[in-house]
């Protein structure tokens, strides 16, 4: 993702940034208010920074942190020049509030909504929407990144294949994922651990009476045995009527896939998303095609709990498929694991990181990735 702020753009918010640096300079402290050097996440951030080899990463904080006493101040990062994508924002109203605030980028379950906020937001503040749009009306990734969390989780079971679908149909720049390893060591998109009968079932139809735990299942038997089509009571927009899917139908029809709705791999999620800006799609739909010729993923690497580091190996295998894939320029890789974006900076330096946050940093934090 390579985005560039919205406070760069406005004349109104470049004024603003261009005032409080002349105050600061007239002052004589040498420092503005907007970057204190005793920030966390500006240290944070910092640090991490100063340890890439590439390109910098990315601050992704849940959104409620840039609230009133969150803890997370995003004029201060992005004085210090970090760009900032929130998570998870699913209502117009705190959509247009971020976008006027200036983030560099929002992560959405709700895709359509985020393409009409975007779509109508007036960054200039001239009068006319569409600022973040480019000539065909497309979100333009160097202004904006739209992500679709886990696809459109609003609207398609999450993770699968039709749920990208959705995503791509409704304009975002990035697909936004998560990681977990099978037994034989291939990353698949799985949010969870394990597969849940609330998300799960059987492929013959019958219903998980139990976690299964993704760990122990080979990939050939994970996509074999299990179906991850399951409605979920709290998201009353989600539909899995495979009639609504029609070309992550036709993907898994082409490559052998017993269903739409199996757990994909890494490697499936990129194949599908070349798939759909093949030529015979550029011939149906150019601007969808375009779409996906271009998408963004934000592959997110999983723990397997809350006290346990996630291992190096997790995130080689997950580089390799990048890598194999050809999309190191177009694939981001992120964690709330602040060890393992260091790992993956150390090790795969030709892959930009990006950091998750769920809670302000500590001292301790920025000390772990020094």
């Amino acid at each position: 993702m390579r985005t560039t702020s919205i406070h760069q753009r406005s004349p109104r918010r470049a004024f603003a940034v261009l005032l409080a640096f002349l105050t600061c300079a007239c002052s004589g402290t040498g420092r503005s208010s907007h970057t204190p050097a005793d920030d966390p996440t500006v240290r944070l951030m910092d640090t991490l920074r100063a340890h890439a080899h590439g390109e910098a990463p990315f601050c992704a904080p849940d959104a409620r942190l840039l609230q009133p006493g969150g803890g997370i101040d995003l004029e201060r990062l992005h004085s210090a020049g970090h760009p900032v994508v929130v998570w998870t924002v699913n209502d117009l109203p705190t959509m247009q509030a971020l976008l006027e605030r200036g983030v560099d980028g929002i992560i959405s379950d709700q895709p359509d909504l985020l393409m009409q906020a975007v779509r109508d937001f007036d960054a200039n503040g001239d009068g006319t929407p569409g600022d973040l749009l480019d000539a065909d009306g497309l979100i333009d990734p160097k202004r904006f990144d739209a992500q679709g969390h886990r696809g459109a989780r609003n609207l398609r079971p999450e993770n699968t294949l039709p749920s990208f679908e959705a995503a791509l149909d409704h304009g975002m720049n990035t697909l936004e994922l998560d990681t977990v390893l099978t037994a034989d060591g291939v990353p698949v998109v799985s949010h969870d651990l394990d597969l849940f009968p609330t998300k799960c079932r059987h492929a013959d139809g019958s219903p998980l009476t139990a976690p299964v735990s993704i760990a122990t299942l080979t990939v050939a038997k994970l996509q074999a045995s299990f179906v991850c089509d399951r409605l979920l009571e709290d998201r009353p927009d989600q539909t899995n009527d495979r009639a609504r899917s029609p070309e992550a139908v036709a993907f898994a029809a082409r490559v052998g896939l017993p269903d739409p709705y199996i757990v994909p791999t890494l490697s499936q999620v990129f194949a599908f998303a070349a798939d759909q800006a093949d030529a015979a799609h550029e011939a149906r739909d150019p601007l969808r095609a375009r779409i996906a010729r271009r998408i963004r993923f934000n592959v997110e690497l999983k723990r397997t709990s809350e006290k346990t580091d996630i291992a190096p190996a997790h995130g080689d295998a997950v580089a390799r498929v990048i890598q194999g894939a050809g999309l190191v320029q177009r694939t981001d890789v992120q964690s709330f694991d602040l060890r393992a974006v260091r790992s993956v900076q150390d090790r795969h330096p030709e892959l930009r990181t990006a950091v998750l946050l769920r809670t302000r940093p500590t001292a301790a934090d920025v000390m772990a990735v020094e």
